[in-house]
């Protein structure tokens, strides 16, 4: 059974505009996928849906449903999908930490919707609770960092504190969007690393939206690119070079593609099946990464959303 499976899915903004057009695909359980494509291509529109945040046009050829259970049928959310997005965790460009916070507050916010709404309201915690927070943050390497306030923490941590929230949520599909294209190159790396050690070892599904196609093909095995909203390729990884960049996207391949890099990329790092120690993490870390600037926009995908 698929995680993932999208059928027909469609969208169109107010004033006419298409961000995605007969969308389909599916991800397997434990596949680690980057999807990427120029700006304006419809990458965050895509996992928005996926998501459940937002609703696709009218179709009865539309579906969208994770795990097997519709999320999303006809372009109407199912009765299912506030118990579906509990599963699925999602991680954006700007962390959406609330910076006064502590780091622990933060990462236990991802238990908000399966604990009593008074206690998530005055903010009580159980130890046991508490503990999982801690241990969800060992895991992503900042444990040391859980009384601090979220806004001191690097756009790295914070990057990682917003994995950890995704984890104590029991989350077993995760979404980034974008979520290294305004950090430095060192801590670009590890928020890599970090989301290709959890569908290493955990098994979690990973959809990792990507502006440099070098890190797509380093971590993950599969790439899905779109344009005009149009899934336009859907295969390894290694085969997205240059050249076939340029064939799909024209001059706007550059956007794409990292300058003084060739095609000849490292093998995939961080897939489940036949993967071994994460091969390109010396070549990611010589990555320069354009910063591109944080979108400024708040949204909450944990628990209750």
């Amino acid at each position: 059974m698929a995680a993932i499976s999208i059928q027909g899915l469609s969208k169109t903004f107010p004033g006419g505009y298409r961000a995605l057009d007969d969308v389909c695909f599916d991800v397997g359980s434990g596949e680690m996928i980057a999807l990427i494509g120029a700006s304006g291509s419809g990458k965050s529109t895509l996992i928005r849906h996926i998501a459940g945040l937002v609703q696709a046009d009218r179709s009865e050829l539309c579906c969208v449903a994770i795990g097997g259970e519709p999320m999303q049928q006809d372009g109407r959310l199912t009765p299912r999908a506030k118990a579906l997005r509990r599963h699925i965790g999602v991680i954006f460009q700007q962390f959406n930490l609330v910076s006064r916070l502590s780091v622990m507050t933060n990462v236990l916010v991802g238990m908000l919707g399966s604990i009593p709404a008074w206690r998530g309201t005055l903010g009580l915690f159980t130890r046991q609770e508490k503990l999982l927070a801690m241990q969800a943050l060992a895991r992503v390497g900042i444990e040391g960092k859980a009384r601090a306030r979220a806004g001191t923490l690097s756009g790295g941590q914070q990057q990682r504190a917003a994995i950890a929230r995704a984890l104590i949520q029991g989350a077993r599909v995760l979404l980034a969007d974008e979520p290294i294209a305004s950090l430095d190159p060192s801590s670009a790396r590890r928020v890599m690393e970090t989301l290709a050690s959890l569908n290493r070892e955990d098994g979690m599904t990973v959809i990792v939206s990507l502006h440099q196609v070098e890190y797509a093909r380093m971590y993950c095995p599969r790439t899905i690119a779109l344009k005009a909203g149009e899934v336009v390729f859907d295969g390894a990884s290694t085969d997205l070079t240059a050249a076939r960049l340029r064939e799909i996207y024209g001059d706007a391949s550059e956007e794409l593609i990292l300058p003084g890099l060739t095609d000849a990329a490292p093998a995939p790092a961080g897939a489940r099946a036949g993967a071994g120690a994460p091969a390109g993490q010396a070549a990611a870390a010589a990555l320069a990464v354009p910063m591109r600037p944080a979108r400024h926009t708040l949204e909450v995908a944990a628990g209750r959303t």
